[in-house]
């Protein structure tokens, strides 16, 4: 991942982030803008889904005095504060049709005009979208934009689940602590201790990077020395650890079993609809990227369900 970003941000292309909520989208974005040519610039963030459908022309683009009842002064837009920079719209599925429409041509044309305004203006940015819904399946229903999302897809990131990321759970808590640790005005630099990052990897991590950030926060709030220790985890986290006799045999059979039930229930998915992955992941209420990924990782292919 780290190599992939470094790749895409020496590039000044638009980027679209995809994976679960809390597998840390805004990270991967703020890591591409700070190793760009544009780390100098601002790193705006907006998210989508936030903001009232009937406030997201003005945020974006900002207004004119007395361009409507209550616009006393001018107003600069969020892409516009953004110019020289990087602007990143996270939950970007969750934009209106409308205000899709409006972002497009700006994409295209990198001008804009202020509600109520009569002139365009240039603007320079770089923009990184974000989601965790299936775009593609969205344009195909006429819910998004094609051609918008072919037009922020230059580049897309898949970001797999925290459980999902083998030693990126280390060099992500590693980093945490750190941050948090000057964040909090530590005197120095809290680390973790082996046996804490070895109950760590235990755990399942259902809330994804922003789980994991909470957990160090905590820890480094809670600890009586320089490591966070495995006592210093929360509850939900040390409740998913076995004894340390038990915990090889008991993952390694947890393992097999979930797999086990996973491919069954692709494969009667697959049976019910005929391989339609489409209605299949309709019923599963799963990103079709995600089915098919599933489906990849179990070596099952769709045509082989279709009569």
């Amino acid at each position: 991942m780290q190599q992939l970003i470094a790749q895409v941000a020496g590039k000044d292309i638009d980027v679209l982030v995809h994976g679960e909520t809390g597998t840390g989208k805004e990270l991967v974005a703020r890591a591409i803008h700070e190793q760009s040519g544009r780390r100098a610039g601002p790193f705006i963030p907006v998210d989508c889904g936030a903001i009232p459908d009937n406030l997201l022309e003005s945020e974006f683009y900002g207004y004119e005095r007395g361009a409507f009842t209550g616009a006393e002064r001018q107003k600069t837009g969020l892409m516009e504060a953004a110019d020289r920079g990087t602007f990143f719209l996270d939950e970007i599925g969750e934009l209106p049709l409308l205000l899709q429409a409006k972002l497009l041509r700006t994409l295209q044309e990198r001008r804009l005009r202020r509600v109520g305004g009569r002139d365009e203006i240039e603007v320079d940015i770089r923009v990184v979208a974000a989601t965790a819904r299936d775009l593609q399946a969205m344009a195909a229903d006429n819910s998004f934009r094609d051609d918008l999302f072919y037009r922020i897809n230059v580049v897309g990131i898949e970001l797999p689940p925290l459980r999902d990321r083998g030693d990126d759970l280390g060099l992500l808590a590693e980093y945490f602590a750190e941050h948090y640790s000057r964040e909090l005005g530590m005197p120095a630099v809290i680390g973790i201790a082996a046996e804490t990052y070895e109950a760590m990897k235990r755990y399942h991590w259902p809330g994804n990077v922003r789980e994991l950030q909470n957990v160090i926060r905590r820890g480094i709030v809670l600890t009586q020395s320089s490591m966070i220790q495995v006592e210093d985890l929360p509850e939900s986290v040390l409740s998913s650890n076995p004894s340390e006799n038990e915990a090889d045999g008991f993952f390694e059979a947890r393992s097999r079993h979930v797999l086990q039930f996973e491919r069954d229930y692709l494969t009667k998915l697959l049976q019910a609809h005929d391989g339609n992955v489409k209605s299949a992941a309709e019923e599963a209420k799963l990103p079709r990227g995600t089915l098919y990924r599933l489906m990849k990782n179990h070596s099952l292919d769709s045509t082989d369900f279709r009569d």
